[in-house]
């Protein structure tokens, strides 16, 4: 019996050690000596001027607490990091459920110095968009010898909030396959239709940007294409007199038929801007939304430029023969268009659009908006674009393409025995239409 209680002692040890081993992990192994002290941290965070992490529920049907998720509201499941600014290495790092102790607090022994702390939910820093916020507070202090220094540190959104939604009447005045882009003026965009509205969604904030922008692409009910391109730019007295887009700015862009009359449809926005610091809310006037493009809310376009659609390499004649691996001479299509090339239709006829199944594609199809059967064909299989083209082709903004329609024609002789394949290429820029054809003739192969 003896026997088994010194066994038990000695597993208890075992473990005991081991306990402290994975909490040196966690805090850095710090050698404290004689002039040691102590970080008492106290963590929340806050978005709308609420503490989600102290809140017992979600209040305003979510209006006030953002309506996230647990692991984006509990501090408990975020990442502190703490680092002595004085020799940058790091001294401590974990979960904070993981730093706490017995009593629930984060207390962290510190050698004196001077030292930054860090928290975070995710480490969303380099992410362009995503659907899940980005929570991060940060803050430096010093620890003196035998004092215990009291930190408290807020997380705040450190990313811009973005939801966009339509009235009763754009509804009613249009069809459901519009497609609105928004961008933050740095590479980070969010295409947006019926299928995710009023979903909300976080974009990197840019550096020195006042103002997001965005592309509507719409067809009326009586099947007029419209295409829209507004700025909404930040007011310059902003909360805190910062003009330029700021951590914790959240954008509510709504879609309106404003300013239609029965002989003129047009597409107009509202948008709301909120500082979810301290859940202040004012509305864009409308002096600071601004549009380009044929349908401009209660005013005149500016004169359109000269020369908007030019091609290169277009139209053009290719021989082949059956059975070759290349087409001789074949060059890719330029395209220029001053004000954004807003479809680009490819219709394929002759003796090809009989096999065109064999790669799953229909005779027609527009480039600037492939449906989700064959996108993948266009930029993952043929690779006639790729995906940051196609971003840039869909939202409208698109003013200089290069067409490399290599691996499609030179599908050509290696299927058709004898005969005209042609490819029309049909540019539209929302005002203008320019289209020319690619023919690939096949000769037979000589026995």
């Amino acid at each position: 019996m003896k026997r088994y209680k010194g066994l038990i002692w000695l597993l208890g040890l075992m473990i005991g050690f081991s306990s402290c081993e994975m909490r040196d992990e966690i805090l850095g192994k710090n050698e404290l000596g004689e002039n040691a002290g102590t970080l008492e941290l106290n963590l929340t965070s806050v978005y709308n001027g609420v503490e989600m992490s102290r809140a017992g529920e979600v209040v305003d049907n979510g209006t006030t607490t953002g309506n996230f998720n647990e692991e984006d509201i509990n501090v408990d499941g975020y990442t502190l990091v703490v680092t002595n600014t004085d020799t940058q290495e790091e001294v401590a790092k974990g979960l904070v459920r993981e730093l706490k102790n017995a009593d629930g607090k984060v207390l962290i022994p510190l050698n004196e110095g001077n030292y930054s702390v860090k928290a975070y939910n995710y480490d969303g820093a380099n992410v362009s968009v995503s659907e899940r916020p980005y929570f991060k507070g940060e803050q430096t202090f010093s620890v003196k010898k035998g004092i215990s220094t009291s930190v408290g540190l807020t997380c705040k959104l450190s990313c811009i909030e973005m939801e966009l939604g339509v009235t009763a009447s754009f509804l009613e005045a249009f069809k459901d396959d519009y497609s609105i882009t928004v961008d933050n003026g740095d590479n980070a965009n969010q295409i947006f239709n019926k299928n995710n509205l009023g979903k909300k969604y976080y974009f990197q904030t840019p550096s020195q940007k006042n103002s997001l922008n965005v592309s509507v692409k719409a067809t009326s009910t009586e099947g007029n294409f419209i295409e829209l391109v507004a700025t909404v730019q930040k007011p310059a007295d902003a909360e805190g007199g910062i003009a330029n887009l700021a951590d914790g700015d959240s954008f509510v862009i709504n879609l309106t038929d404003e300013g239609s009359t029965d002989s003129y449809l047009s597409i107009g926005l509202t948008v709301d801007l909120t500082f979810t610091e301290v859940g202040e809310t004012i509305e864009i006037p409308v002096e600071n939304i601004t549009y380009d493009g044929p349908s401009v809310p209660g005013g005149e376009t500016d004169p359109e430029p000269e020369a908007a659609i030019t091609f290169e390499g277009l139209p053009a004649k290719y021989t082949c023969t059956y059975g070759d691996s290349e087409i001789e001479g074949l060059q890719d299509v330029h395209i220029s268009a001053t004000r954004g090339i807003k479809k680009l239709n490819v219709t394929i006829s002759g003796e090809i659009a009989k096999l065109l199944f064999v790669v799953g594609l229909p005779e027609t199809f527009d480039i600037c908006n492939l449906t989700d059967d064959i996108k993948p064909t266009i930029i993952n299989t043929l690779e006639l674009i790729t995906e940051d083209e196609y971003n840039q082709l869909h939202a409208g903004t698109c003013t200089d393409f290069t067409f490399r329609l290599g691996s499609l024609l030179v599908l050509v002789p290696g299927v058709v025995q004898s005969g005209d394949s042609v490819f029309n290429l049909s540019v539209s820029d929302g005002v203008d239409t320019k289209s020319g054809d690619i023919t690939v003739t096949v000769n037979p192969k000589e026995e």
